[in-house]
């Protein structure tokens, strides 16, 4: 059964350039393993501060082997020193959809 995620933050004042560079390094990483077990995307609200992570996993496996990546604890410090909230996540459950097959 697969596992969703929707994660909150929001960027203290003058962190911008760090966050960015903190996102941009995971999805680099990220990239490379180049998995179909796992999604993982960022989302920018309106006000410019404050952004979502949406993240689908197949089954726990694949959300174990997301967290065991050498670069998610990195990120996970990296982006909450940035941070003046979050991250606050939530387990999230599709009741719908509009993809198919």
């Amino acid at each position: 059964m697969p596992l969703e995620f929707i994660i909150q933050y929001t960027v203290k004042d003058g962190a911008d350039d760090e966050a960015k560079a903190t996102r941009d390094n995971f999805f680099a990483a990220l990239r490379a393993q180049n998995s179909d077990r796992y999604r993982y995307r960022s989302l920018a609200k309106p006000d410019g501060k404050s952004f979502v992570h949406l993240a689908w996993f197949q089954d726990e496996l694949a959300f174990k082997e997301f967290q065991s990546l050498p670069e998610f604890p990195i990120f996970g410090k990296a982006l909450g020193a940035a941070c003046a909230v979050g991250p606050e996540a939530l387990a999230i459950t599709e009741i719908n959809s509009s993809v198919t097959g």
